[in-house]
């Protein structure tokens, strides 16, 4: 069941609203991540058609070496599918679940905008 959430809940806000965490700021590290989602697509979409699952993202945590920091952003991914996933809503497509790159450059866009 999916829990309701106001748009803009305190916790979410007080995390956004932190511009910098231990001398890095909030907006480079998202920054980071989305450059690192655009690059990588095509690694973590496995299957190929055109999303990347949560099978996926667990697929390349455990069973792949990736550096610590890489590591961390396929983290943030599965940690925050669900949010990027349905950050756009992809008319075309028939039934692909998972993150597409419409919903990373709108996740992102919406999230920047924030801090």
């Amino acid at each position: 069941m999916k829990r309701a959430s106001k748009p803009d809940s305190d916790e979410e806000s007080s995390w956004y609203a932190q511009r910098t965490t231990g001398g890095l700021r909030v907006a480079d590290a998202l920054d980071e991540i989305k450059s690192f989602a655009y690059r990588a697509f095509d690694e973590l979409d496995d299957d190929g058609d055109g999303f990347i699952s949560r099978a996926e993202l667990e697929t390349v945590l455990a069973g792949r070496t990736l550096a610590s920091r890489e590591r961390s952003f396929v983290s943030f991914l599965l940690r925050r599918l669900e949010d990027i996933e349905s950050a756009y809503n992809e008319e075309w497509t028939h039934g692909g679940e998972g993150i597409s790159r419409a919903d990373i450059q709108e996740y992102f866009k919406k999230i920047l905008r924030k801090v």
